[in-house]
């Protein structure tokens, strides 16, 4: 009976993932085409920051007993943020039951992952790995992406824009970065203080901009899920 419970859940969150317009250029999810517990996302990395360009492909496993009981996360790709293969401790996966909520669905888990993403907080299946590494992994997100069976099966779409396009993440930002990096230091002014206090300011007010729009998503998937 929990079983059935659990599947009927998952159809009708799966549903409304495909009705949900905001989450399509943030991520996208499916089941596994043999097992409804087994489902596989890709996380297009978020702007302004050192994942952007980057495609993620993870996996949450449900226990028969969801949505009662949390599932367990993991990350396939690598980014350079998580281990991969290896389960994520955050407050809505399985390391923390106390603390689950049945109100939360697949959606809320995945923009909940990415908000964690984003941060540099260190738990079970983190690592902390510098900007540039991360930034490089981003690049190679795809390339590594489509040498897995699965990957190919279930997203591909994803596949057949990166074969048309080449390679996502431009590789001029890396030759930019090389650049600049070979150029003197300029000279600390009251101008480019201001300035870098300036763009410091902007990208607080960008960071703040996506939790907020996460934090409606999640709402308005909670609304769909229980009122339609």
């Amino acid at each position: 009976m929990s079983q059935q419970v659990c599947v009927n859940r998952l159809k009708k969150e799966l549903l409304a993932l495909s009705k949900n317009d905001d989450i399509k250029d943030i991520f996208i999810a499916k089941p596994s085409t043999s097992n409804i517990l087994e489902w596989h996302f890709v996380i297009y990395g978020p702007p302004d920051t050192p994942y952007h360009g980057g495609y993620y492909h993870g996996m949450i496993i449900f226990p028969v007993e969801y949505p009662y009981k949390a599932p367990s996360i993991l990350m396939i790709t690598p980014s350079g943020r998580f281990n991969c293969n290896s389960r994520i401790c955050t407050s809505m996966s399985d390391f923390h039951q106390d603390t689950w909520s049945p109100f939360w669905s697949n959606c809320t888990i995945i923009l909940g992952l990415i908000s964690f993403m984003t941060e540099d907080e260190v738990g079970f299946g983190s690592i902390v790995q510098s900007k540039e590494t991360r930034k490089k992994l981003a690049a190679q997100s795809m390339a590594f992406n489509i040498k897995n069976p699965i990957f190919i099966k279930l997203f591909p779409e994803l596949v057949s824009e990166y074969k048309k396009n080449g390679i996502y993440y431009s590789s001029s930002s890396s030759s930019s970065s090389s650049n600049i990096s070979k150029r003197n230091t300029p000279t600390v002014t009251t101008t480019t203080l201001t300035k870098t206090l300036k763009d410091t300011s902007k990208k607080k007010e960008k960071q703040n901009n996506i939790i907020i729009f996460i934090i409606f998503i999640i709402i308005s998937s909670l609304f769909y899920i229980y009122f339609k």
